[in-house]
């Protein structure tokens, strides 16, 4: 069976969050004006079920339902990719096929986060097990060491993965080395840059778009930071990347307190109008006090602006 669906992945590619009610179960029914917000603020694509969407503490039934909410609501006028990664690769396996099955457009997934791949060989193999489960969509490798611990070189990756995975579409990468994003993008796959603090190196470098977590609530700074790449206008591009600069290292501050920095980012994303409730164990919502301090240190660095 051959790839049906084929895409290319450029511009802002938000990891959505998945939201909550107060006692830690889902919010479906926030899905929905979440999806016509970032509909309004000219989002064409999504990534499901990923780091900032608390997919891996989430159940597997959930992260289907999550899905298949976000495919209803949003009714074909967002690309939908959904990471499938799981602890065992059967798991991987079957979210893939539902995901083919409800009319995704792209699977992704991590490695196994236990028994890791320790060379290129064991890499290809893991993904192409899982990419085989989804054979008509395209298969995007998450590449995120600094989670997974998994830091193989990348570019020799792509090569083997575009030879013996049929339907291999990509790499996320997630990772600052950027010589090592250089070398995917000579081997001609798509690549999505996952730092959003870098993202303007990240194109400069040859990027063709991003997957983070900032292009929920600063979709303006960072489509601006986009248009003035492709204009030659390098300064100005930096200067609205010292905005995501700004708002990330006050968010990493509360992300520590909180255990973890979707929970801070969950907190920022209620600040736009659309609540994403908390975040699940082990990490923490934020107490009324820091809720506070949190939003008068974003008024500070000029955040309610750039909405």
């Amino acid at each position: 069976m051959s790839v049906e669906k084929k895409i290319w992945l450029e511009g802002l590619v938000p990891a959505v969050f998945t939201p909550m009610k107060e006692n830690g179960d889902i919010n479906f029914s926030q899905i929905e004006p979440y999806c016509e917000y970032l509909i309004n603020n000219n989002i064409t694509e999504i990534y499901v079920n990923g780091t900032t969407g608390e997919g891996k503490s989430l159940t597997k039934e959930e992260r289907k339902e999550v899905v298949e909410h976000w495919i209803k609501v949003s009714k074909k006028r967002l690309i939908v990719i959904v990471h499938v990664g799981c602890i065992n690769v059967k798991e991987s396996q079957e979210l893939a096929r539902h995901a083919q099955d409800v009319g995704a457009d792209a699977v992704a997934s991590l490695p196994s986060l236990f028994f890791k791949p320790s060379n290129i060989d064991a890499l290809v193999h893991h993904c192409a097990e899982i990419a085989k489960s989804a054979p008509t969509l395209p298969f995007i490798y998450y590449h995120l060491p600094i989670m997974t611990g998994v830091e193989l070189n990348m570019e020799d990756f792509s090569y083997r993965a575009q030879k013996e995975i049929p339907n291999f579409g990509g790499i996320k990468f997630s990772s600052k080395d950027l010589p090592d994003m250089i070398g995917v993008v000579f081997s001609g796959v798509n690549v999505l840059f996952g730092c959003d603090e870098q993202f303007v190196g990240g194109l400069a470098m040859g990027a063709h778009g991003g997957v983070g977590s900032l292009y929920n609530f600063m979709p303006k700074i960072y489509h601006k930071m986009i248009a003035l790449i492709k204009q030659g206008r390098l300064p100005e591009a930096r200067e609205e990347q010292m905005k995501g600069q700004r708002l990330c290292r006050v968010m990493y501050k509360y992300g520590n307190l909180q255990g973890g920095n979707v929970a801070a980012l969950k907190q920022i994303m209620s600040y736009t109008g659309v609540e994403m409730g908390p975040p699940r164990s082990p990490m923490r919502e934020c107490t009324k006090e820091e809720k506070e301090k949190f939003k008068n240190e974003l008024k500070a660095i000029g955040f309610f602006e750039w909405l």
